[in-house]
């Protein structure tokens, strides 16, 4: 497999991994495609995002959240990541934020800090598929984001200021029944009553 066969086919996708390799190569030793990984990273043509996913060094990343996707495919981008995306909050987080049945972790890569934080698997629901050439990656609604971010920061939820000081803009078209089923899963009325007081001022 020489660098052109290579590139031919991993340019179809915008992300890949080691073991993607061995399935589109299947005749090659798998000591041989670890070599060529190598010397590609090294030679500037392959770029290498953590241990064992890589991109062509000329494929651009127009979507970010797919990468946070593809790093964690037991996640979907929700919290301050999706409540920014959907003008919720002013701010644009630092890191890409998703939630995750698997271990709370981050990423250092060269495209941002990725931050998973974890959740119970029955919540692990509330996202739509966003898709296109060749990926596809998960994007809470914007109820779930919301209720992902209070579920996970209920402790610091005090006062209805709370939201006043994170600046949450709820919007117009948001479904009250579906946030306020959600919001039954927290088993905490005096949140569930600070949103409310909030969202009424």
């Amino acid at each position: 497999m020489d660098f052109q066969t290579f590139r031919l086919k991993a340019k179809e996708y915008p992300l890949f991994k080691y073991v993607d390799l061995l399935k589109w190569f299947p005749n090659d030793n798998e000591q041989t495609i670890k070599q060529n990984l190598k010397s590609w990273v090294k030679k500037g043509q392959l770029e290498r995002i953590i241990k064992g996913v890589y991109k062509l060094k000329e494929t651009e990343i127009k979507d970010e959240f797919l990468l946070a996707s593809y790093l964690n495919e037991s996640s979907y981008v929700s919290l301050e990541s999706a409540l920014s995306f959907y003008g919720m909050i002013p701010e644009f987080p630092y890191s890409i934020t998703s939630v995750t049945i698997k271990k709370t972790k981050k990423f250092k890569t060269n495209y941002g800090i990725l931050s998973y934080r974890k959740v119970k698997s029955d919540l692990f629901f509330g996202f739509k598929l966003i898709t296109g050439n060749n990926y596809l990656y998960r994007l809470a609604t914007p109820e779930k984001a919301l209720f992902d971010f209070i579920y996970l920061n209920q402790r610091e939820i005090k006062t209805p200021d709370y939201f006043k000081e994170m600046r949450l803009s709820l919007p117009q078209d948001i479904s009250w029944k579906k946030l306020s089923s959600l919001l039954t899963l927290l088993k905490n009325k005096i949140i569930i009553s600070y949103l409310k007081t909030y969202a009424n001022h």
